[in-house]
């Protein structure tokens, strides 16, 4: 009997750890929309790290996970982080990105970014753009987001399997 509790007390110990490491570090989450096209599609599955919003660890050209109320209602978004607090971002009239006087150099892009952008981001938020500019709702229409509203950063792309990579 005791050894029998033993066993039961290690299998739950070590569906313990593997829980916290996969909610803090590899938590999957579901593209629904085509915002981040052509470098995610929809229906894509990812894997983000509840670790790195945690501990302030994202940076430009981070794919970042948030939370966004539209017309109360919860939805998840994904989205590039274009510029950090105390950044300067303009959109320039040829359709480019400019983050404190340099032009962003944005491969993973395939229109130009519309709107008129010229602001300094206010502490502890980021800007934000989907990739496919062109259709994706972003800080250009819903403002800087919080960075305490961000759940994580995407680590990687597990699904379409033949479509795996690493970000």
């Amino acid at each position: 009997m005791n050894e029998t509790l033993k066993d039961w007390g290690n299998v739950i110990l070590r569906a313990a750890v593997i829980l916290i490491i996969l909610f803090f570090f590899f938590w999957p989450v579901r593209l629904e929309g085509s915002s981040m096209d052509p470098t995610l599609n929809d229906g894509d599955i990812v894997c983000m790290s509840r670790f790195y919003a945690n501990m302030g660890m994202y940076e430009k050209g981070d794919i970042v996970v948030f939370r966004y109320n539209d017309h109360g209602r919860k939805k998840t978004v994904l989205k590039r982080v274009i510029a950090t607090e105390g950044d300067h971002i303009r959109f320039l009239d040829d359709g480019s990105v400019a983050v404190n006087g340099e032009v962003l150099q944005e491969d993973y892009i395939d229109s130009l970014t519309n709107g008129i952008v010229d602001m300094t981001i206010p502490p502890k938020t980021v800007f934000v753009l989907g990739d496919n500019r062109d259709l994706s709702f972003d800080s250009r229409h819903m403002g800087v987001i919080s960075c305490d509203d961000l759940q994580g950063k995407v680590i990687f792309r597990w699904f379409p399997l033949k479509e795996m990579e690493v970000f």
